[in-house]
């Protein structure tokens, strides 16, 4: 599946503080949920993690992954809007200082990330390609 072009609506969703909850599938079968800082490149979803943490394990073994991202808008019948997306993963060697500060300064206001994993030879940076955008808000078309 080809990913999805980001529309302005999602676009200004990924751009706020809001964390997204990643999913990812255990080896045996049952969810494994993580909160991650989280930017927009082009069409791709991007986060770091250790290489050792069970998110990266568990994309290595299985690709699939679903981010959910919460706004802090009510709609009009008074649900909250939320945005999902079901994606493939990819994962690339680390570190990426430039990523890392870009999160730091999206989430902190810092300019420089101020954990090891900035640094760490164990980082690695996952790449969420889309195939599904689905949830409750603007960013959905009919």
């Amino acid at each position: 599946m080809t990913s999805r072009t980001i529309s302005a609506e999602a676009q200004a969703l990924f751009g706020s503080d809001a964390v997204a909850h990643v999913w990812t599938n255990n080896a045996d079968g049952s969810p494994q949920v993580s909160v991650v800082w989280f930017i927009v490149q082009g069409d791709e979803i991007l986060f770091g993690t250790d290489a050792n943490s069970h998110k990266a394990r568990n994309l290595r073994r299985d690709d699939r992954v679903v981010l959910s991202i919460e706004d802090t808008e009510r709609n009009e019948r008074g649900f909250q809007r939320h945005l999902v997306i079901r994606g493939r993963a990819r994962l690339e060697p680390g570190p990426d200082p430039d990523l890392m500060d870009r999160l730091a300064v999206k989430y902190t206001g810092l300019h420089q990330h101020p954990l090891a994993l900035r640094d760490s030879p164990n980082a690695v940076v996952v790449r969420v390609s889309i195939d599904r955008i689905s949830g409750e808000g603007p960013w959905l078309t009919d």
